[in-house]
């Protein structure tokens, strides 16, 4: 049996569920951060059905409070568990143009999706670097390459995911650090984004990837140590469009994305 401990935020659904099964499958206690505990519990009974025996921790924590990260690593600190794999998975979007989108719910995806994914980090990989052991998985977007009219808050944070995640992945090869540091960088995905951010008609949300398909494919890169994941030929081609095309015309075509779909 794996003694090993992995912390999952944004797990009681989507990709993040998804990243949770896949470390009960390999025998990994799963510790799971979400809002709300009823959902927490009916994902903890999905993985107890497919996986008899695994060891689940059900953390229900808001993580658009500023207080959470704390209160999390003070919670599996005390319980005495080694975190040996984090994913920051919790995220959530808005759509529409800014002038017309509420600003608290941007001020609080800041937060979920930049913020507080920044300050787990920086709780959890300080101890990952002492032992010299551990691994983060970064949950970044195909929006983390390019400008994103009618989501720009969005697409702003995880660009900034991005750019952190390169910037720490430097940082622990200039210490020889054996930390290692993964960004998924998934394309629309089947979840409940789209619903959370009010996008369900648009042409983006009409095909959307498996989170099951996502979750194993990242989660295979991130075990072998990749810097980056880039799940599906859809998010591969995407990326590759960000490094030869000119921002104004990525800006357009991922407007296109974010209108209404004519079928």
């Amino acid at each position: 049996m794996n003694d090993q401990t992995a912390l999952i935020t944004g797990a009681s659904s989507g990709i993040g569920f998804e990243l949770a099964r896949c470390f009960a499958r390999d025998d990994y206690r799963v510790v799971l951060v979400a809002r709300h505990l009823d959902e927490l519990k009916e994902a903890a009974r999905l993985l107890h059905q497919e996986f008899r025996g695994v060891d689940i921790v059900l953390l229900p924590f808001d993580l658009s409070r500023p207080e959470s990260a704390d209160q999390i690593y003070a919670e599996t600190t005390q319980r005495g568990f080694q975190i040996d794999a984090l994913v920051n998975d919790a995220g959530f979007g808005e759509t529409g143009y800014f002038t017309d989108t509420d600003m608290q719910t941007e001020l609080d995806m800041i937060q979920v999706n930049a913020a507080s994914l920044v300050h787990l980090t920086k709780l959890y990989l300080r101890d990952m670097v002492a032992r010299n052991s551990g691994r983060i998985l970064q949950l970044g977007s195909i929006a983390s390459f390019s400008p994103s009219p009618c989501q720009a808050v969005y697409a702003a944070t995880k660009a900034f995911v991005l750019s952190f995640t390169e910037a720490v992945q430097h940082e622990l090869k200039q210490q020889k650090s054996a930390v290692t540091m993964t960004i998924l960088c998934p394309p629309p995905t089947d979840t409940n984004f789209f619903h959370v951010a009010h996008a369900e008609n648009t042409r983006a949300a009409q095909h959307p990837a498996s989170a099951r398909t996502i979750a194993e494919e990242g989660y295979d890169e991130f075990m072998e140590g990749a810097a980056r994941s880039l799940p599906t030929i859809g998010a591969k081609l995407n990326f590759f469009s960000s490094l030869v095309l000119p921002d104004s015309m990525l800006a357009t075509l991922m407007n296109t994305q974010l209108h209404a779909s004519q079928k």
